[in-house]
Formats: C-alpha cells, sequence, structure tokens
C-alpha cells in the first residue's frame, strides 16, 4: 500500500475527473468544491512526488529529519489526501468542512515559500507550481463562492482550522518519531532552519 500511495492518489483525481464530468448537472457547488480539489491535490501530488518529484526528500533534507521508510511519509501523505478531500465531500453540506479542504490551497503556498527561503540554492520546490497556478485559484473561487452565498459563520473557521490541524500535526509527530528522533528536536531543527540567515 505504502509503495503505491501515489499511484492510488492518481486514480483518486481520476475518479474525481469522472465524477465531476458526469454529475457536474445534478451536484451542487458545495460538495463540487472538495471534488474539484482532490483533481488539483492529485496534480499537486504528481509535481511533488513524481514529476519532477523529490519535496519529501527535499523537506526531510533541509529540516534534517532522516526518515528511515519515505513510503511510511507518502503514505501519510495519502492518508491525509483521503481525509482531508474525500470526507469533507461526504460532509459538505455542513460547511466547515469544505473550508477546511480549501485551507490546504492556502497552507500550500505557505509551504512551498517556507522552502524557498530554506533551500539556499533555488526558489523552485517541487509542488510550486501547481501549488501557485492549481490549488491557490481553487481555494480563492471556493471562498468567493461560500462568502458569496452567505454560507460562512464565523465559528465554521474555527472548526476548519481543527479539522486539518489536529491529523497533520498527528501525522507529522508519528513519522518524526518512528524515524528515532525527538519530536521537539525536530521542530527546533526546522525552526532553526526557517529562520536562519543563509549565506
Amino acid at each position: 500500500m505504502r509503495k503505491y500511495s501515489f499511484w492510488l492518489t492518481l486514480l483518486l483525481g481520476i475518479a474525481a475527473v469522472i465524477v465531476l464530468i458526469v454529475g457536474w448537472n445534478k451536484i451542487d457547488m458545495l460538495h463540487k468544491l472538495p471534488i474539484i480539489y482532490i483533481v488539483a491535490l492529485a496534480l499537486h501530488e504528481t509535481e511533488e512526488l513524481k514529476f519532477p518529484g523529490g519535496f519529501v526528500e527535499l523537506v526531510t533534507d533541509m529540516t534534517g529529519l532522516k526518515v528511515k521508510n519515505l513510503g511510511m511519509a507518502k503514505f501519510g501523505l495519502l492518508m491525509l489526501t483521503l481525509y482531508a478531500t474525500v470526507l469533507p465531500a461526504v460532509l459538505a453540506e455542513w460547511v466547515w468542512p469544505v473550508m477546511s479542504t480549501l485551507l490546504i490551497g492556502i497552507v500550500e503556498i505557505v509551504m512551498h515559500l517556507a522552502a524557498a527561503r530554506i533551500n539556499k540554492d533555488r526558489f523552485y520546490s517541487p509542488g510550486l507550481i501547481t501549488a501557485v497556478f492549481v490549488q491557490f485559484p481553487v481555494a480563492i473561487y471556493g471562498y468567493y463562492y461560500l462568502y458569496s452565498n452567505e454560507l460562512v459563520k464565523g465559528i465554521y473557521w474555527l472548526w476548519a482550522i481543527l479539522l486539518l490541524l489536529i491529523p497533520l500535526l498527528i501525522g507529522q509527530r508519528a513519522i518524526v518519531v518512528s524515524s528515532g528522533l525527538g519530536y521537539k528536536e525536530f521542530v527546533n531543527s526546522a525552526r532553526k532552519a526557517l529562520f536562519s540567515k543563509q549565506k
């Protein structure tokens, strides 16, 4: 399963395209948004992991985290993808799960800009192009739709952030600890890499 994580994500993206084509006139936009984002995320992970690929390796090198099993990290990415896109597609009528999915599009921009800051050799990191030109526009349109239709309540932001943040932190901690590195040590290493002055 870990070995084929990327291909499962790609198949999920293809399935999402088929669902959108077949059901475009039957599915309301609230349910379409996370399905559209599944396609965006599949394209993004294609750039991160395959063409050109190397994002996981880049991050581990920059933060000093020596992942014993990269397959585990990529499998964790797949699980987060399923959790953050498929679940909100099912629970879209609650609105805030959809907001959580769209929030990934904002987070991805921040992460890749952070990677650009850490990596003194080049600005580009695998996934940057699709983050900027695919995920971010989908997120912006999604939030525009939700706000223009007055579907957002202030408390929804709290639920959306928690829905995304809690499993992300749990998964990150599990990968770090399984690699034999203390989580606090990893956080300090990542902070040092991000905020240290590049020569």
